[in-house]
């Protein structure tokens, strides 16, 4: 029987994944398959973050060692205002936590009516989806869809969006494996998870 440790457990999940993305690519996996699939990966790739990456050194505070048998922690000294009462706020946002805001352009480049290039044509608007989604940190995805008036038959033309943005705003697989971590894994109501 093969051993398991980290690495083969690492290069077992990165074979899957890979797989997953070549049967997507491919179109062979249905939407509500895709997006199981999906939602399981991302709960397999926190657990793998959480139970095998995890690197915390040993003190007298998470550990059975006594202090006296502990290296000093001189970080709680060595900053201003560490022997003051409470918290002081600072107006400052947390530092381990942010907010990733990116915009993609979908371009549309020819008539879906006649077949007419439209690479010249000016674009004039666009219409915009957006994915909020969580990934230990905020990530707001907006894809901005190029509209163009064909000029031979006067067709106004969208660019495609993304197969997994279907509507104008909605949650990415992060937030449904973090709404099934509390359904499955923290025994939370649904109700409780819905507020």
């Amino acid at each position: 029987m093969a051993t398991v440790n980290k690495q083969s457990l690492r290069e077992a999940f990165d074979a899957l994944k890979g797989e997953f993305e070549r049967l997507c690519a491919s179109g062979k996996m249905a939407a509500d398959s895709h997006a199981l699939f999906q939602t399981m990966l991302m709960l397999f790739e926190v657990l793998r973050v959480v139970f095998m990456e995890k690197r915390t050194p040993k003190n007298s505070t998470n550990s059975s060692k006594p202090s006296s048998q502990t290296p000093k922690d001189d970080t709680a000294t060595t900053h201003p205002g560490a022997n003051s009462k409470g918290n002081q706020h600072n107006g400052i946002r947390c530092a381990n936590t942010r907010t990733v805001e990116t915009v993609h352009a979908s371009p549309v480049t020819q008539c879906e009516t006649c077949g007419e290039d439209l690479s010249k044509t000016p674009c004039q608007k666009f219409e915009r989806r957006t994915r909020i989604d969580i990934i230990f940190e905020k990530v707001v995805t907006h894809v901005d869809a190029e509209i163009r008036q064909c000029p031979q038959c006067r067709i106004r033309n969208k660019g495609p969006f993304p197969a997994d943005i279907a509507g104008p705003v909605q949650y990415g697989p992060g937030i449904r494996g973090y709404v099934m971590n509390l359904l499955i894994a923290q025994m939370i109501s649904l109700k409780r998870v819905q507020q």
